[in-house]
């Protein structure tokens, strides 16, 4: 067979054209806005993850996502970051001080509340780098009195399967329903994470259960529900600085969140700008399609991938680019500095956090009902 093809002239699957397919799916972002232009209706971005699955399959694949799923799946910590229980406590034990320190009010973190309306995943990473967006976050659930809890056998939002492998996607989706289960939960809440969201939204039901699937929703519909019936209200005096708005490919290419977190950011940012373009059209950041976590090629995410995301930063002239994705963030806060970028990456639960006017320190029904820290 062989001999046939090299008498075609082709010389058949090399080594070196396997490095060239590797080189060429893994400098894809797979952001899916080229499809909106091509004249044949190719979607790029679903042969760029059909190329990924292939090539994981004969062991060809970026170390970094293999050794954090490898430690997510079967590793001692169970999750990416490769953060024991223990350490997860201590951390969620600070931020309960923190917050308690700057508002003066009891914010708990609960874990293992058995029977609560929303059990969280985020990005596990945001235990380590983003205390603001959880604080943010755990003040909005403080505020609404909803029940929500944590789980302790498994609380990591990150998919990376989405990026390389559908068999990894559904391991770790099983994994989050393992956990909600064993809580009886009865929705999944996902944290600022684009593609753990969208893995959760999407492919949740065909993974684990179909009509039967537990409903999932992310912080950011959340919140901006909870916004629209009054249940939190935010200070529009505490921010005047100037802030723009990231879409996230994961939440806006679909047209699943758009204008939501647009509508929470106007409720209190007296000075809003847009970058252009925007929405279903929005300009990736660099890193996508899990390219953000290969360190090797930073300089072709910053200096290529990157490079219109940045000027569109830069012409805003912003003071806070809020960006409420783990991923989106790494790469925005590489790409500024590499860029010389004056502005500050974060997520949008870091703004609310400033703004948002928290309830008296009385303990809601549902935190009387067990479980905080």
């Amino acid at each position: 067979m062989n001999d046939r093809v090299a008498g075609l002239g082709d010389p058949g699957l090399t080594d070196e054209k396997i490095q060239e397919m590797a080189d060429s799916f893994y400098n894809c972002t797979a952001y899916r806005r080229c499809h909106f232009e091509c004249p044949m209706g190719i979607d790029h971005a679903l042969i760029t993850h059909l190329g990924r699955h292939v090539l994981s399959e004969i062991g060809v694949a970026p170390r970094a996502l293999v050794v954090s799923t490898r430690e997510q799946l079967i590793g001692a910590t169970g999750n990416t970051s490769g953060i024991p229980l223990p350490a997860l406590l201590d951390t969620l034990e600070f931020l309960t001080e923190d917050i308690q320190d700057e508002k003066g009010i009891h914010v708990p973190f609960p874990i293992d509340r058995e029977g609560a309306e929303y059990i969280f995943f985020p990005a596990v990473s945001d235990y380590m780098m983003e205390a603001e967006t959880l604080k943010g976050i755990a003040a909005v659930l403080k505020a609404t009195g909803d029940k929500w809890t944590i789980g302790s056998k498994y609380f990591d939002g990150i998919n990376y399967g989405l990026f390389y492998s559908d068999h990894i996607l559904e391991h770790v989706l099983r994994k989050i329903r393992a956990e909600a289960e064993r809580l009886k939960a009865k929705t999944i809440l996902i944290g600022e994470c684009g593609h753990a969201s969208r893995s959760a939204k999407f492919f949740y039901p065909a993974y684990c259960g179909g009509k039967n699937a537990l409903p999932v929703t992310s912080i950011l519909e959340y919140t901006h529900q909870a916004l629209a019936q009054g249940r939190i209200k935010l200070d529009p005096k505490i921010l005047t600085q100037r802030v723009t708005y990231h879409d996230p490919c994961n939440f806006a290419r679909s047209g699943w969140i758009v204008n939501q977190p647009r509508e929470v950011l106007k409720a209190f940012c007296a000075d809003y700008v847009e970058m252009t373009p925007n929405g279903r059209m929005n300009i990736c950041c660099g890193g996508g399609g899990g390219t953000v976590s290969i360190d090797e090629i930073r300089p072709y995410r910053t200096a290529v991938g990157g490079k219109l995301k940045a000027e569109q930063i830069r012409k805003t002239n912003a003071n806070y680019c809020v960006a409420p994705c783990a991923n989106c963030k790494k790469q925005l806060r590489e790409l500024i500095q590499d860029q010389g970028v004056e502005c500050e990456i974060v997520g949008l639960h870091d703004l609310i956090y400033k703004a948002i006017i928290l309830p008296s320190d009385t303990e809601s029904a549902g935190e009387k009902q067990g479980g905080g820290l």
